[in-house]
């Protein structure tokens, strides 16, 4: 038999994805939980060295100013407002997690017996592992968060330090930041497949994955850094699209131009921002479906039979000569 890469992984994801359009759905609704994967903590790295250097170790923590100051009315009304902005919230992390679930479980199943389970099956896998579906997820949330705080104290210090070692400490605490997040990430995408694929509860899934991830360290950091490049690929499409999404918008302001219309140009844009949306839906729903595709084959193949690692292959085939 030949053996399993992590080629055939991005191949047979595409496959998947491609052939179950639901899956993108659950792509989509998946998103708000954060992109699995290595590449989640690179948005994260950007927003901490982009933004004001006294905020950045916390800038990822909420900042409240709430005024309660007014009559009985105003109260219920801040209150009503609460209310609304948690129910969002709870639905959110709810079809999220459930998504997520539904996505694995979907994945599987094709690329076990080469055809799609129901929609509606795959949603029930969700609804019974979410609860360990939705722990994993916060888990895996609060040590990013964790590393991600010291890595903005380390930043800190190399920009406002004059000291020769400065930058020494930058570049370990960046190298110590990638392998770390790439632990807890890749971590987390086992131990959900041990869980929706396999019913494990979650102590007995981290354990597992665990035990995974040292059996493959090279194999998930290769298959995480090729998944990372592909965001790349995922920037320029959604440039791409935003010119796509703009153009029905140029016509109207040519139009507003020539009649001097300031509502009509105002509906372009209104018009031009809504299909980008629309197109930035569709694009994050195929992406994280594909994504999480991908690790899941790769889940699958390791559990089975094993994978190579391409740099283990490359010093094979160097040395055998």
């Amino acid at each position: 038999m030949k053996e399993p890469t992590y080629r055939q992984a991005l191949v047979q994801a595409w496959h998947a994805v491609w052939r179950n359009k639901v899956l993108w759905i659950f792509g989509l609704l998946s998103v708000f939980l954060g992109q699995l994967g290595f590449s989640d903590v690179f948005g994260k790295i950007w927003s901490l060295s982009e933004f004001g250097v006294r905020e950045k170790a916390l800038i990822f923590l909420p900042k409240f100013d709430l005024n309660i100051s007014g009559d009985l009315w105003s109260m219920l009304g801040i209150i009503l407002l609460g209310g609304i902005c948690v129910s969002v919230i709870v639905l959110v992390i709810f079809l999220g997690a459930t998504s997520q679930g539904a996505l694995i479980a979907s994945a599987a199943e094709w690329f076990k017996s080469n055809k799609h389970q129901p929609a509606a099956k795959s949603w029930k896998y969700g609804l019974l592992h979410f609860w360990n579906i939705l722990w994993v997820n916060v888990l895996r949330k609060i040590a990013l968060v964790l590393l991600l705080a010291v890595f903005g104290l380390a930043l800190k210090y190399f920009l406002d330090s004059q000291a020769v070692g400065s930058s020494f400490l930058f570049a370990v605490s960046l190298v110590l930041l990638l392998f770390l997040s790439l632990f807890v990430s890749t971590l987390s995408i086992y131990a959900l497949c041990y869980i929706v694929v396999e019913g494990k509860g979650i102590t007995n899934a981290i354990k597992k994955a665990w035990s995974l991830f040292s059996r493959h360290i090279l194999v998930s950091f290769e298959v995480g850094l090729v998944l990372t490049l592909l965001n790349f690929v995922l920037l320029a499409v959604i440039a791409a699209s935003a010119f796509v999404a703009f153009l029905p918008s140029t016509f109207i302001w040519l139009i507003a131009g020539a009649t001097n219309m300031v509502a009509l140009a105002a509906a372009g844009f209104v018009l031009g921002l809504f299909l980008w949306l629309v197109f930035l839906g569709f694009i994050a729903g195929i992406f994280n479906a594909y994504t999480t595709s991908a690790w899941t084959y790769l889940f699958m193949s390791m559990h089975t039979e094993g994978v190579t690692s391409r740099t283990v292959r490359f010093f094979r085939h160097l040395f055998g000569k």
